[in-house]
């Protein structure tokens, strides 16, 4: 029963590594300078910063992938984003974003990504339905 739990232990940890190298966003790639920074109307809620992936919706097969890390750089923020369709189409890299206190609007794609009652949603498009984000990193 030992040995189970020690090879376990080991397939859990190499699971769990695997997955934090397979972040769209790497740590490494918002660490510089950004190339692009955000129009800023009014200064995000600290809740928007961070990094953050959109929970897949369980109404579509394929969903797309949305990710982003809001960065403070100075008195500057700045989006480094990731966007698949998974059909082939892939943005990434910083991106000009409007942020607008509670709400930040992609100039890539017509995505929204807002708070409200405490937790971080995505829109795609004015569609009716909103997307929960879950945070990768702070």
């Amino acid at each position: 029963m030992k040995r189970f739990s020690i090879v376990l232990s080991g397939v859990l940890l190499a699971l769990v590594l695997a997955g934090c190298s397979a972040l769209p966003i790497k740590p490494s790639e918002v660490a510089g300078e950004p190339t692009v920074y955000a129009k800023v109307v009014n200064p995000p809620d600290p809740l928007l910063m961070g990094y953050w992936r959109r929970i897949p919706p369980k109404e579509f097969n394929r969903p797309h992938v949305f990710n982003y890390w809001l960065v403070k750089k100075g008195d500057k923020y700045a989006v480094f984003y990731h966007w698949d369709d998974k059909r082939g189409k892939v943005a990434r890299g910083w991106f000009p974003f409007v942020i607008d206190g509670k709400t930040m609007t992609s100039s890539e794609d017509p995505s929204v990504y807002f708070v409200r009652d405490g937790e971080v949603f995505h829109n795609y498009g004015g569609r009716p339905m909103n997307s929960p984000m879950m945070k990768v990193r702070d």
